[in-house]
């Protein structure tokens, strides 16, 4: 969606979810992970879409495998994303999520607003 935050991802074409999470993760950042890295967070049965998570090193490079559909990667707190998300700055998933997604991502110490 253009103008939008977006998470790495797309159409499963049938395989597996966690599979094609791997991936897509790879293809779109050059980031190879074990599926054991990913923690499962929603299914938008909307969009037929699961929303995974990836802890990522603040050092970490992610590379941009697809300029002429992306753009640069960028690394934000949750703080930032939270924010991203209540004024409809990413895709409609997240936004209909976004309580779901933060009570499994926030650290517990953090809490909910």
């Amino acid at each position: 969606m253009n103008n939008m935050w977006q998470t790495s991802g797309e159409k499963t074409d049938g395989k597996l979810s966690m599979g094609a999470a791997l991936q897509e993760l790879e293809e779109e950042t050059d980031l190879m992970v074990e599926s054991e890295d990913l923690k499962f967070l929603i299914n938008d049965p909307n969009y037929n879409c699961d929303v995974y998570t990836l802890k990522v090193h603040l050092n970490t490079k992610l590379d941009l495998m697809e300029p002429d559909k992306n753009g640069e990667w960028e690394k934000f707190s949750f703080e930032a994303y939270e924010r991203m998300v209540r004024e409809g700055r990413t895709t409609p998933t997240h936004i209909t999520y976004i309580e779901l997604i933060l009570q499994k991502i926030k650290p517990k110490s953090q809490g909910l607003k």
